[in-house]
């Protein structure tokens, strides 16, 4: 009798412990949906040969709170020329929005001041800041409370390792940098990059100083992914939701050894 009751009790105790198991995994956020989604939305970005979210692998995760919203940057090998990454949304209900993170060759999608688009590059008919705005919206991150920016102070600073940009920066900004893309030509000492940098610095910080009563330094600097982000509230009020305007420019010089 009692190895029956005991029995029993190691039944119950593992359909309790799977049903559980089950119960957590279910209430996982399905990032692969999410970014099979963006693949088939966004023809810029390679599909992996099985699961995308084992070709577009983890570079950094940030989460805020005990739940209250989490973010992922991914991204394909560094192997690959010019790859492409995906910025994931998820809220603390684990739903989730992947959003293209593409490279600086996609310059409509990014919307660069003080330059054209390339000519060759399929257009993706959208930009960042119509894609960032509708996942904080989509996922309820844009509320009175400032949920969506602690979103925007977590993406720069603790998901990007951005730095805020100020004038003492003004040599960095003006110098830029430079990369490898085999699929682009050179730019590096084309007389016209530095023109470049030198007007997105004077646009840049002709905001900095818009309020008699102190600086508002509202630019980023992302020097791993080439680019200053400028984010403008035109809403300007701490209990209403999030109306954004971000501006974006390009910090880096294309260099193509293969084409000297």
């Amino acid at each position: 009798m009692k190895i029956n009751i005991l029995i029993r009790i190691s039944i119950f105790a593992f359909m309790f412990i799977s049903l559980i198991g089950c119960k957590q995994l279910n209430n996982e956020p399905n990032l692969e949906k999410a970014i099979s989604d963006l693949m088939d939305n966004f023809p810029q970005f390679r599909k992996g040969k099985s699961k995308q979210i084992e070709y577009y692998k983890l570079v950094r995760s940030v989460t805020y709170g005990e739940n209250e919203f989490k973010l992922q940057l991914r991204s394909e090998p560094d192997s690959v020329n010019d790859p492409q990454k995906i910025l994931v949304l998820i809220n603390s209900r684990n739903q989730c929005c992947a959003i293209p993170f593409l490279s600086n060759t996609y310059r409509d999608y990014w919307g660069f001041k003080n330059e054209k688009t390339i000519s060759n590059v399929k257009k993706t008919k959208t930009n960042f800041n119509q894609e960032f705005s509708q996942a904080l919206n989509t996922l309820k991150l844009n509320d009175t409370l400032g949920t969506g920016r602690k979103v925007i102070s977590e993406m720069m600073f603790s998901l990007l390792n951005c730095k805020i940009v100020t004038e003492k920066d003004s040599t960095e900004v003006l110098n830029g940098y430079s990369n490898e893309n085999h699929n682009l030509e050179n730019e590096l000492f084309d007389p016209l990059t530095r023109i470049r940098f030198r007007k997105n610095y004077q646009e840049l910080s002709k905001d900095w100083h818009k309020y008699e009563c102190c600086p508002d330094y509202n630019s980023y600097y992302d020097t791993k992914n080439y680019r200053i982000y400028q984010i403008i509230n035109n809403e300007g009020f701490y209990n209403k939701p999030l109306k954004l305007v971000i501006k974006c420019y390009r910090q880096n010089a294309v260099f193509n050894h293969i084409s000297l």
